[in-house]
C-alpha cells in the first residue's frame, strides 16, 4: 500500500476505533489494577531515521525500568536498522506491502503481543492512530503517547500524556516521553538533567567490514586508500518529494568541488534500489570522472560501513543522514520542507543548512505534513531548496573538514542558507 492510502485509513478508520476504544478504556479504567512494568513495546512506524533518533529513548528506558524487556514494532522494512542498533528484546514486523498482507501481520502482531502480556506501550507516531489501536487490541493496559490535537479521544485513551514540545530536537521529544513515564513529572523541572545521559549509541565497524566494502568498491575503480565523499540527494518519495529536492547540477558542483581539492578523492552517490535512476540523474552532471553510482548496491549495513569511511557526508533530510551519525561521520544534512531543529544530524562534525525563510517547515505535525503554504504537499515545488546555494554548502563543508573527531558527539549547530 503507498503511504498516502494508509494515512487516508488511519485518518477515516482510526478516529473511529480510537473514540470506541476510549469509551472502553475509561470504564475499565477504575477497575483496573496496578502492575509493575516487566514488558514494554515502543512502537514506530515511518522512517527509518526516526527509528534512530529514537535510540536515546531506548537507552533510557533500559536504564530507568532495569530488568524490564523492550519490544519493538515497526514495519518490515524497518529490520535491518533494529538489527543494527541490537537495543531491543523482542522485535515485531507489519507488512504494509498490500492490504491483505498488512491485516494479516497486524493481527498476528496484536496475537504475540497479548501472548506477551506486556505492560506498558510508547506510541511514538505523532498523528497516526494505528499504534494505539494495534495496542488495543493487544491488551495492553498502559499506555503513553502524544496530545497534540483536538481528538478528545487521545486524554480517555491515554494513561500517559507527552507534550510534543516543537522547539526541542525530535530525539528529545521522545525522550521527554520515557521521563513522564518513569517520573510523572509534567513540568520536566528535572528533564535538562535527565537528558543529558543518554545519547545516540556508537557502531564499532571492524577491519574486515572495512576490508570487504573497499573489496566492493575496487569494482567500480576506486582503491583502498582512495578517499570517499558520499552524496545522497534522495528524499521519500512520500513526504513532498520536489519540495526537498535540491537542483541536480548543485549535488554535481559540490561533489566536484570536494574531489577537486583532494588527490585521489571519489565522489559516492548513494541511494535505494528504487532510487538509482534519480541518482544517476544527478551524478550525470558532475564534470569530474571520478564519481560513482552507488544505488542500489549496497545492504545497509555496507552504507553504514561506507560512511564510517567518508571524509565527508552530504545529505538531503532523510534516513541516511541519522545512519551516518551512528559512526559520527562529518555530515551536513539539507533542510529545504522540515525544520532542522527538529530532526538535525547529532554528532561531533555536523552542520545543518535551511534557507531563511519564514516557509521553513514548509509542513509540520500539525497539518499531518500534507498541507504547504496552503496547498496539498504534493503539489509545492522547490523554490525554498533553490534559495540554498552551493557556496553555503561548500563552506560548511570545508568547516567540518579542517575540525578533528571530538570524542563525543557535541550539540549541533545550525547554519541558515543563503542565495
Amino acid at each position: 500500500m503507498d503511504v498516502a492510502l494508509m494515512r487516508r485509513l488511519d485518518r477515516v478508520l482510526g478516529d473511529a476505533a480510537c473514540s470506541v476504544l476510549a469509551t472502553a478504556h475509561r470504564l475499565r479504567k477504575p477497575f483496573a489494577e496496578a502492575r509493575p512494568i516487566r514488558k514494554i513495546v515502543v512502537m514506530k512506524f515511518f522512517g527509518m531515521g526516526s527509528i534512530i533518533v529514537a535510540s536515546r529513548s531506548l537507552a533510557a528506558l533500559r536504564d530507568r525500568f532495569p530488568g524490564a524487556e523492550i519490544h519493538f514494532v515497526t514495519f518490515k522494512g524497518n529490520q535491518a536498522i533494529l538489527d543494527i542498533l541490537g537495543m531491543t528484546d523482542r522485535n515485531y514486523y507489519v507488512d504494509p506491502s498490500t492490504p491483505q498482507a498488512f491485516t494479516k501481520t497486524t493481527l498476528g502482531v496484536a496475537y504475540e503481543l497479548r501472548r506477551a502480556q506486556c505492560d506498558l506501550v510508547l506510541d511514538l507516531e505523532f498523528f497516526a492512530k494505528f499504534p494505539l489501536v494495534l495496542g488495543s487490541l493487544a491488551g495492553i493496559p498502559q499506555k503513553a503517547g502524544f496530545y497534540l490535537t483536538s481528538e478528545s479521544w487521545r486524554r480517555e485513551l491515554l494513561d500517559v500524556t507527552g507534550f510534543y514540545n516543537s522547539y526541542f530536537h525530535t530525539s528529545d521529544i521522545f525522550l521527554s516521553l520515557v521521563y513522564l513515564c518513569a517520573t510523572g513529572d509534567s513540568y520536566y523541572l528535572d528533564y535538562n538533567e535527565f537528558s543529558a545521559k543518554y545519547r545516540y549509541p556508537q557502531i564499532d565497524i571492524n577491519d574486515r567490514e572495512r576490508a570487504a566494502l573497499r573489496a566492493k568498491l575496487a569494482k567500480h575503480g576506486i582503491r583502498p586508500t582512495d578517499p570517499l565523499f558520499v552524496i545522497n540527494p534522495n528524499t521519500s518519495p512520500d513526504l513532498a518529494p520536489e519540495a526537498r529536492k535540491w537542483p541536480k547540477e548543485r549535488y554535481a558542483q559540490v561533489a566536484d568541488e570536494l574531489v577537486a581539492g583532494t588527490p585521489g578523492a571519489r565522489a559516492c552517490f548513494i541511494g535505494a534500489p528504487n532510487e538509482r535512476e534519480y541518482v544517476r540523474s544527478v551524478a550525470d552532471h558532475c564534470k569530474t570522472p571520478r564519481h560513482h553510482v552507488l544505488a542500489g548496491e549496497l545492504s545497509l549495513r555496507e552504507l553504514l560501513v561506507l560512511l564510517a569511511e567518508a571524509r565527508m557526508f552530504v545529505t538531503n533530510d532523510s534516513g541516511p543522514m541519522h545512519l551516518a551519525c551512528l559512526v559520527d561521520a562529518p555530515t551536513v544534512g539539507l533542510f529545504f520542507a522540515d525544520s532542522p531543529t527538529l530532526f538535525a544530524p547529532l554528532g561531533s562534525r555536523v552542520r545543518a543548512i535551511a534557507p531563511p525563510l519564514y516557509s521553513i517547515p514548509l509542513f509540520s505535525v500539525y497539518n499531518g505534513k500534507d498541507v504547504a503554504v496552503g496547498k496539498p504537499s504534493r503539489e509545492v515545488g522547490n523554490a525554498a531548496a533553490c534559495s540554498v546555494s552551493v557556496e553555503t554548502v561548500m563552506q560548511a563543508c570545508n568547516e567540518l573538514l579542517a575540525m578533528r573527531p571530538a570524542v563525543a558527539p557535541a550539540p549541533v549547530d545550525l547554519i541558515s542558507g543563503s542565495r
